[in-house]
């Protein structure tokens, strides 16, 4: 009988590094299955090579295959997504994509892609909800989920945008229970901008 082995623990540093690389990976799964906020292929498998490329975008450095394949065995262990073997290549399919953590971390890459590729036109695009005091906690929910995929809160039920992202917001009202209350403006200006501006380096 063999002995068992025994498992690594792993120092709170690398444990944050490890829960950086997860949110990545499935940021990186999610954005392979969107465009702008639209489903285009759910259930398709995506080669491992791709997600590499992603992530390399995301973060405009090298992680090491070896490193991502372990953050997907240990989502295929926890049944988030299936891997399969095809002419040497690995293959990875998200068993079910459309879940809060999985949209907030692509939205949240494909928020940060927009900042960095698109130039400022000078418009705001606003969330404004007013989720009823019953459901307070789903309203603080909604406003980390926000400030997380890079809105900037403008007023306690208000959170701004520079770049046009209403397929995005569609998206969420999909996943998230509260965004049912939200509506979503385009302002040519708002008052005391200077503070979203240097929040968003405008």
């Amino acid at each position: 009988m063999k002995k068992a082995e025994k498992s690594k623990t792993l120092s709170p540093d690398e444990q944050f590094k490890h829960r950086q690389l997860r949110e990545l990976v499935l940021a990186a799964l999610g954005v392979s299955v969107l465009i702008g906020g639209i489903v285009i292929t759910p259930n398709f498998p995506i080669v491992m090579g791709s997600i590499i490329s992603l992530i390399k975008e995301f973060k405009k450095k090298d992680i090491p295959s070896a490193k991502i394949k372990r953050v997907l065995k240990n989502l295929e262990r926890k049944e988030i997504v299936s891997l399969q073997i095809k002419n040497g290549e690995i293959f990875v399919s998200l068993k079910n994509w459309l879940t809060p953590s999985t949209v907030k971390y692509s939205l949240k890459a494909i928020l940060e892609l927009k900042k960095m590729n698109k130039q400022w036109k000078g418009k705001w695009f606003l969330v404004m909800f007013d989720v009823p005091e019953i459901q307070r906690n789903k309203r603080i929910y909604l406003r980390k989920f926000l400030k997380y995929i890079g809105f900037y809160g403008y007023q306690k039920s208000v959170y701004i945008f520079p770049y046009e992202c209403e397929k995005e917001i569609a998206l969420i009202k999909k996943v998230v229970e509260s965004a049912k209350y939200v509506s979503y403006i385009v302002a040519e200006k708002i008052e005391n901008e200077q503070s979203a501006k240097t929040y968003f380096n405008l």
